[in-house]
């Protein structure tokens, strides 16, 4: 898959990188969605993809309550995210929160690679890329937080959709892949959207400098960018399985958030999570959602394929900025340069959308 599949799930509110490798092996280009149809959408071919929960709902079914999910989970984990940020008092442990994201996902993956037998199967991968695959994403999930602390929380969601300007310019250098008009209409926009939000913040300017928040914002989005290409090179061109690099990237990269969250949080984060109201709770209500809307995704894509997966990721990406004003309106007083961003972020989502199908049609 040569750009981003978005789930705002690990390391961030808009995509998953622990889960993102699963979603690249099933839609990856020239590779059909397990199971789906020659059009990367549509029933199984060995499954008729009708029933879930138990439940027969047929295929269409299945489909609505999957993208029901993966919007309201994910939706949900972000406004906890939110809250936690900007309605706690003094809250600053957010290498503590990447902490308790991954340790979610590592048990998640590991479960599955006992499950699937994963686990007791050689390695294919080297050990040390997984090591700096491992430590590129623990960086990168804390700094993307860390930005937070200088932009509002609209801002930084469409700051980090811009993955996708940095996907494709590692993996045109790297990689040597190629990219459609779409693709790159696409990138246009997302910069021209983040333009417009930055002149929004400083319409709505309250004296805070939030340099800090682009730089770190544009630093974590380089990382990650280079983290999926090192997840495409390990799954590529060593043939590791999804799980397999799940499974060590996952367990590495919680130990490395472990250290750093040990380090500079220290114990005044479990003290604070311990006695500040609610703040216990969000970060358990964050972590569980964030995963579980992670795994409803990937679920959806599956069953459906990458596209019509792709139109629910964009619709929630829309609405999470949509809810991030309503709810959270007091770092953000709503202005014409972020209407026009907001316009500029949907558009560009839609040209990435478009380009996904149009490949689907080759």
């Amino acid at each position: 898959m040569s750009a981003e599949v978005n789930a705002k799930g690990y390391g961030g509110t808009d995509s998953s990188p622990a889960l993102e490798p699963l979603l690249k092996s099933d839609a990856k280009e020239g590779v059909e969605p397990s199971g789906a149809g020659s059009d990367g959408s549509g029933p199984p071919k060995d499954d008729p993809g009708d029933v879930i929960f138990g439940l027969k709902l047929g295929f269409d079914g299945v489909f609505a309550v999957l993208a029901l999910l993966t919007v309201v989970l994910i939706s949900a984990s972000c406004y906890f995210e939110e809250w936690m940020y900007k309605r706690l008092p003094n809250f600053n442990y957010f290498w503590t929160v990447a902490c308790a994201e991954l340790a979610v996902f590592t048990v998640a993956s590991v479960a599955g690679a006992v499950a699937t037998g994963t686990i007791a199967q050689p390695r294919r991968a080297p050990i040390l890329k997984y090591l700096l695959q491992a430590t590129v994403m623990a960086v990168y999930a804390a700094i993307a937080k860390i930005a937070y602390k200088y932009l509002n929380y609209a801002t930084g969601t469409v700051l980090r959709s811009t993955k996708l300007v940095f996907v494709m310019a590692i993996s045109v250098a790297w990689l040597g892949r190629r990219y459609s008009a779409w693709d790159y209409a696409a990138a246009v926009g997302m910069i021209i959207s983040v333009a417009c939000f930055g002149l929004g913040e400083a319409h709505a300017d309250k004296g805070q400098d939030h340099t800090w928040g682009y730089v770190l914002s544009v630093l974590g989005l380089g990382l990650a960018a280079l983290q999926t290409n090192m997840a495409d090179n390990a799954m590529r061109d060593h043939g590791a399985t999804s799980l397999e690099n799940m499974l060590y990237v996952n367990g590495l990269g919680f130990w490395i958030v472990l250290v750093f969250a040990a380090v500079v949080d220290g114990e005044a984060a479990i003290d604070y999570m311990l006695h500040t109201e609610n703040a216990l709770t969000l970060l358990i209500a964050r972590s569980l959602t964030f995963y579980l809307g992670a795994f409803a995704f990937t679920e959806l894509t599956r069953h459906s394929g990458a596209a019509p997966a792709t139109s629910v990721a964009t619709a929630r990406k829309a609405l999470t900025v949509m809810l991030s004003f309503v709810a959270f309106p007091d770092d953000k007083p709503f202005s014409g340069w972020f209407l026009a961003g907001i316009l500029t972020f949907i558009a560009a989502i839609g040209l990435e959308l478009k380009s996904r199908i149009e490949k689907k049609r080759r």
